[in-house]
């Protein structure tokens, strides 16, 4: 170090010591890291219209936040089949805020009929769907993709 320069920035140094020296054991659990961030609750979200309950009508609109939807339907999917919902994203009508289509990706157990699988995925999709927003998709697809399949329970792997 030259002596008439300033000390490097201690942010920086750390930054350039974690480059170099990768944690050992990441290769092993990247996965389940990933997929714990992308299923975090983050404030905010993209608000979506629910229907108004019946008899319940009166002024104003009722709104749902999309991470609460996402959460939930992550929540029942894990409870009941031997799947890991990877991500769950939604598409809707920037007008409206009402829901179109819900695209799911997801990792299932090998020895499973995965199309079984997919279609009781896209029912509870719709059931949980109609309890928060009501009956808003309608005949709208429910997109179920399988991106990995593991042996043994896909949340424990």
């Amino acid at each position: 170090m030259n002596p008439s320069s300033p000390p490097p920035d201690p942010l920086f140094r750390a930054i350039e010591f974690l480059r170099a020296a990768p944690e050992p054991g990441w290769d092993a659990i990247a996965g389940r890291v990933i997929s714990s961030i992308r299923t975090t609750t983050r404030p905010g979200g993209h608000p979506l219209a629910a229907q108004t309950p019946p008899g319940m009508a009166g002024p104003g609109r009722i709104f749902v936040s999309d991470h609460v939807l996402r959460s939930t339907l992550a929540i029942e999917l894990r409870q009941r089949y031997l799947c890991a919902p990877t991500r769950i994203t939604f598409e809707m009508d920037d007008q409206t805020k009402t829901l179109r289509r819900v695209n799911i990706e997801l990792t299932g157990s090998y020895g499973t009929d995965l199309r079984q699988l997919a279609d009781h995925i896209r029912v509870t999709t719709l059931d949980v769907v109609a309890d928060l927003l009501g009956d808003v998709l309608g005949q709208h697809p429910v997109d179920v993709t399988v991106t990995d399949v593991v042996t043994g329970d896909p949340l424990g792997a």
